[in-house]
């Protein structure tokens, strides 16, 4: 049981404090590997060196994850027991000791419905379909420290926030070699935005009230997502939400840019350097329903209620379930009408570095530095590879980075022999895990795959 439960609890924590992670669409892994098909992604001015067209819905698949918390954090062996953080036994020193001020995770899919690269008009050309979805939450430390010890401080809760992004798009692309040094590429993009929603807590106060808990708060929430909306009761409190109905909830556009210098003829040969600017990405979510709260009427929390924890093992999942309700009673929110909302978000800036090795052309290094702006989800990464390609139709590609998140480890390899196309790649860290394999501290994972069919003569 307690295996069945820790497997159960770490569903159940990805899914509740999903926040910040890794660029998805591809691994940056293969960012500097010739003969990776979705490099485009990254930079719209690199080219490959054929044509080809994707498996359906199979063409390149991206799941990431990313977070500074652990299992390890929330679950607490007791003898042959295991109890949660909320156990009166478990100090809260032991307790918060082991949080950062903001705890995140995040996580983020992207899947290729269709693709298709060939060379014409001069130059490189891309058409894309696909569908991107990305989560996250971010939980300041001071709401563990209100549950764990509730009394003998003052809370305040800023930048606490949870938001969803879904959308498709279709986009085209062209590279073009300007000149033999100079190479420089663009991507347009239609967006169609399937589900959006954001909650953000501009500021909690918590304060003592007698045995229960003043609460001043100002915040608000916004939902678009295919004809959802929110039910209110008689004091304009939310009560629950409609069915959802298959649609756009909204349209946008978007672009990347890229520039690849070959300074082979001006300082070093096969020095390379690499630049793009990409998701710059707008929707106008439409029949955005809103809510907030509202600092000018404070209400009443009347705390965590059964919080004593027995140790046996069946109680650990109930009392997990009435920390949540507990929680909700938390967040007060009313009805603050109907509109829309224009949403800019996700540009990623990458500069890469690559060298040849002057002894061995296949073989080569690079450094790649990723910086994206996207509100309070922003972050930075920098990146170095060992690319190696030993023959024309077989690639291998190690990583090691370093982010806002932590570090991880990075593998791929790409086969793309005439007419077919297979490559996995990952992008790892889980620090200690248990016997189980579940990850007991933070944990950083990018996984994609993906099969493509080339077509045409090498270039």
């Amino acid at each position: 049981m307690i295996r069945n439960y820790i497997k159960k609890f770490s569903v159940v924590l990805v899914l509740l404090c999903i926040s910040f992670a890794a660029q998805a669409q591809v691994s940056r892994t293969g960012y500097f590997l010739k003969g990776y098909s979705y490099r485009h992604r990254m930079n719209p001015a690199f080219m490959v060196d054929r044509g080809y067209f994707s498996f359906p819905m199979l063409g390149n698949t991206n799941l990431g994850i990313s977070t500074n918390l652990g299992i390890s954090d929330f679950i607490y062996p007791m003898g042959d027991k295991l109890t949660t953080f909320m156990h009166p036994d478990i100090t809260a020193d032991e307790f918060l000791g082991s949080l950062n001020e903001n705890n995140n995770i995040n996580m983020d899919m992207d899947m290729t419905i269709f693709s298709l690269g060939f060379y014409a008009f001069g130059g490189y050309n891309t058409l894309d379909i696909g569908l991107h979805s990305r989560v996250g939450m971010n939980i300041p430390k001071d709401l563990f420290r209100f549950m764990k010890v509730m009394g003998g401080y003052d809370y305040e809760l800023t930048n606490m926030n949870l938001y969803t992004r879904n959308y498709a798009d279709i986009s085209l692309a062209h590279s073009h070699q300007v000149t033999d040094d100079l190479t420089i590429g663009v991507r347009l993009k239609f967006l169609a935005g399937l589900a959006y929603a954001e909650a953000l807590m501009e500021k909690m106060e918590l304060s003592v009230y007698g045995d229960q808990w003043k609460v001043n708060a100002k915040g608000n929430a916004a939902v678009s997502m295919m004809g959802m909306r929110p039910i209110y009761d008689e004091e304009g409190l939310v009560s629950g939400f409609t069915e959802l109905n298959p649609g756009m909830s909204g349209m946008g556009v978007g672009a990347d840019f890229g520039i690849v210098y070959d300074f082979s003829n001006v300082l070093a040969k096969g020095l390379i350097l690499s630049a793009s600017v990409s998701d710059i990405n707008y929707i106008k979510w439409n029949n955005v329903s809103r809510a907030g709260i509202s600092p000018d009427e404070p209400y009443i929390f009347k705390g965590f209620e059964n919080l004593p924890l027995t140790e046996a093992e069946d109680a650990i999942e109930d009392q997990l379930g009435e920390i949540t309700e507990d929680l909700t009673d938390l967040f007060v929110v009313k009805d603050m009408g109907t509109g829309s909302y224009n949403d800019v978000f996700g540009a990623t800036l990458n500069v890469g570095l690559e060298y040849k090795m002057p002894f061995y052309e296949r073989l080569s290094i690079g450094a790649l530095y990723t910086q994206r702006f996207d509100k309070v989800y922003s972050y930075s990464a920098g990146s170095f590879m060992l690319n190696l390609s030993p023959v024309n139709f077989f690639d291998l590609a190690a990583s090691a980075t370093v982010s806002t998140m932590g570090f991880d480890w990075g593998a791929m390899f790409n086969i793309h022999c005439p007419g077919f196309n297979l490559f996995a790649a990952t992008d790892f860290y889980a620090g200690k895990v248990s016997k189980e394999g579940i990850p007991l501290e933070n944990i950083s994972a990018n996984i994609m795959f993906g099969i493509n069919f080339p077509f045409g003569k090498r270039r």
